[in-house]
């Protein structure tokens, strides 16, 4: 129990790092506090054939943390997880505020389809044609429900990372590991994993084991948060497609 709880407690160093980055000092005694009640609670549980105390205590620290971070981003409200919730209304609207609508799309879409592969670009562009027909798109094109459905998902990563690598580009973050992650959606573990270390992410095993996802899924999701990095340090660093 002593090597339990010592595991628990050096957990409070990424979390102090953690939250001081992203401006959230008020909430750190508050997250190691959720992480010892929810280990305290989950201790009859560990199975150290999974992994050691130290795994077990930082995949505990990692969730509440990513929860501190979602619940200050939803009330502070820095982004969207709607591309159009900011389309000027139809008619009789400004046509100078259109233009720069359209413009504004023109980026993010152009920067989404230098990301995905062909197949999710052309799997998007049939199911916008279709009006989101995804079992006529996937007899049609002959492939399944869940390859309709996780190119939709690679789509909808790329198009948020894009639009939140737009905003922080127009104004003026720099390009760094930090800003780049703050680009990339919770949705599907993505930031999760884009929180480990380069290195660290050549070991699958382990982030599955700390984040809890899916080992048969880690290996591509861990590819596609590195593209999305990528895409969101190209925005960052001011190139244009």
């Amino acid at each position: 129990m002593d090597v339990f709880l010592a595991a628990v407690e050096s957990t409070c160093g990424y979390v102090t790092r953690v939250l001081n980055q992203h401006a959230l000092h008020g909430e750190i005694d508050a997250a190691m506090q959720e992480i010892r009640v929810v280990a305290w609670r989950r201790a009859e549980s560990f199975d150290p054939t999974r992994g050691s105390f130290g795994h077990y205590a930082q995949g505990i620290a990692a969730k509440v943390v990513l929860a501190t971070r979602r619940e200050a981003a939803i009330q502070c409200e820095r982004f969207t997880a709607e591309f159009d919730t900011d389309r000027p209304a139809a008619g009789g609207g400004d046509p100078l505020d259109l233009l720069v609508h359209r413009f504004e799309q023109r980026r993010r879409i152009a920067w989404v389809r230098e990301t995905v592969s062909e197949r999710d670009w052309m799997i998007a562009i049939e199911l916008m044609l279709t009006d989101e027909a995804r079992a006529d798109v996937a007899e049609r094109i002959g492939v399944s429900p869940r390859t309709i459905r996780t190119a939709r998902e690679n789509i909808a990563a790329a198009a948020w990372t894009a639009n939140a690598a737009l905003r922080l580009a127009d104004r003026g973050y720099p390009n760094t590991r930090q800003s780049a992650i703050e680009c990339i959606p919770e949705t599907d573990g993505l930031r999760a994993i884009a929180l480990f270390q380069p290195a660290m992410m050549r070991d699958a095993a382990a982030v599955a084991r700390i984040t809890g996802l899916s080992k048969h899924r880690v290996h591509s999701r861990i590819a596609h948060v590195r593209k999305l990095l990528t895409l969101a340090a190209r925005i960052l660093d001011g190139e244009y497609i």
